[in-house]
């Protein structure tokens, strides 16, 4: 696989910096070589950052805070590992610290807050306002930045210098969502991590079952770009069943869908659609009663709230089981009682590892053929990104840091993820791999979610729930209060530098 290839490239670049490494002992400045020797042997086409010659931060220790979270529950760290464990995304990162290391004369320490990904906003507020500048940089779950920002706790990427985000390694699609007039923006995902991609809805689907019922893979319809929410419903209308014939359907019987109460929400943007979006002069408007948006959530309704069709955590016939996710949704996808499940995080996948049936990864669905791309919805509970507090004194330094740190990271990091993520079920799925490269490339970004404006998100759980019928005046009802949320937050953007 394309990854594999890349990793074994990797692994001569290594030995060729290393021999770099091992001249300039002997008194002679080679960084500027060792880049070029990198450059040349690596997949052709990827772009490095520039990095002056002679450029040197004379051992200097870059801390870059997370919480604590990342160390106590997930198995990897994606600021930095201290050594190599023989799994591709770990020692990933490992490698891609240590390179940028020897090419910028630092250290990367990765610096454990005391605090879980909930607290880290409180965390770090206490550590600004004592002035301390104890770390770099902030790489946590985005409801952190979306909340130090307002209080002016965050210093405005645009504004870093050497850090360039028209650059591929940042996430570009992040920048034209998120990005206030186009030139203010307070934290950014990119290649430089991967949680950002572990917080991307992913569309699962079981092949056996596919194969039972004579149903195609839809791995063409995706690349013909054919893969519409037209197409998906035709693959679930119809689809369930009452397999013990007891009248009641339930975590016993089979499904063209199991979801929760966020369907709406999330096949929303794969349709095309956000709650609020940036107008063309980069100011946020709420986008919730265009007559586009309005079509999109109406067709939704008639296949994701057909009780028929789709299982939701939440619902009535669950509300038995001590855990409906675990115990209901997840457990009705993994005994194969399930066509589809978009239930689920890319980072969620670990619950299907035990499944039996074989599943692959699809993008959601366009609204239809007229729509250019696929978008995925991202949880920025789940997501991380990287930010800089106000109290760091070398904005030139972190700029430079950060930006060798992402540049580096697109042939590194991403291969490892993808080849993680297909090893946690089958390794040898390339449609799969195909199809989770396309899916990586299309998260996209709501303003109303991240920001929590109005309380909008309730207003579609209802629709999924309950249909169509009282989705626009519920809407409606909500727009003062969220009206007066964005005008909040365009005056907060207003006031920031």
């Amino acid at each position: 696989m394309k990854s594999v290839k890349i990793i074994l490239s990797f692994v001569l670049i290594c030995l060729i910096f290393i021999s770099c490494a091992a001249e300039n002992k002997k008194g002679e400045d080679t960084t500027a070589k060792a880049q070029n020797d990198i450059d040349e042997e690596t997949e052709t086409g990827i772009e490095r950052p520039v990095i002056p010659e002679g450029t040197s931060y004379k051992g200097y220790e870059f801390k870059i805070l997370i919480p604590s979270i990342y160390v106590s529950e997930y198995e990897y760290i994606e600021a930095d590992i201290e050594q190599e464990r023989g799994e591709p995304l770990a020692d990933s990162v490992y490698r891609r610290n240590r390179l940028v290391e020897s090419l910028l004369d630092i250290q990367i320490k990765a610096v454990a807050a005391t605090a879980d990904h909930l607290g880290m906003a409180e965390y770090i507020r206490k550590i600004i306002l004592s002035d301390s500048d104890e770390f770099d940089a902030i790489c946590t779950t985005n409801r952190t930045p979306n909340v130090l920002f307002r209080e002016k706790y965050l210093v405005n990427l645009f504004n870093i210098p050497n850090l360039d985000l028209s650059k591929p390694w940042w996430d570009q699609r992040m920048v034209e969502d998120m990005a206030y007039k186009k030139s203010r923006i307070y934290h950014i995902c990119g290649d430089i991590q991967y949680f950002d991609k572990y917080g991307i809805c992913v569309l699962l689907f079981n092949k056996n079952l596919c194969l039972e019922s004579g149903l195609e893979y839809p791995y063409d319809k995706v690349r013909n770009d054919t893969w519409t929410f037209a197409e998906f419903s035709k693959y679930v209308k119809g689809f369930s069943r009452d397999l013990n014939g007891d009248g009641v359907m339930d975590e016993n019987d089979l499904w063209g869908i199991v979801e929760n109460a966020g369907a709406i929400v999330h096949f929303l943007p794969s349709c095309g659609e956000k709650i609020a979006t940036l107008n063309s002069d980069g100011i946020p408007v709420i986008n919730a009663l265009t007559e586009r948006h309005i079509n999109v959530v109406k067709t939704l309704c008639e296949t994701l709230s057909d009780k028929t069709i789709t299982l939701f955590a939440d619902a009535d016939q669950l509300r038995h089981l001590k855990d409906p996710y675990v115990d209901g949704v997840f457990k009705v996808f993994r005994d194969g009682h399930a066509l589809f499940s978009p239930v689920s995080t890319l980072g969620g996948i670990q619950d299907f590892r035990n499944m039996e049936d074989d599943f692959g990864y699809l993008p959601y669905p366009k609204f239809d053929e007229v729509q250019k791309e696929y978008f995925h919805f991202q949880s920025y509970g789940w997501s991380s990104s990287y930010s800089v507090p106000v109290t760091n004194k070398n904005l030139d330094r972190t700029g430079m840091i950060l930006e060798v740190m992402a540049g580096y990271s697109t042939d590194l990091l991403i291969p490892a993820l993808i080849d993680v993520s297909l090893k946690s079920k089958f390794a040898c799925d390339t449609d799969s791999e195909e199809m989770l490269e396309i899916i990586f490339k299309t998260k996209t970004y709501d303003l109303a979610i991240e920001f929590w404006i109005g309380d909008f998100q309730s207003v579609y759980y209802q629709a999924a729930h309950n249909g169509f019928s009282k989705f626009v005046s519920s809407i409606e009802a909500q727009m003062a209060r969220a009206e007066a949320d964005m005008a909040n937050l365009i005056s907060v953007y207003e006031e920031l530098k």
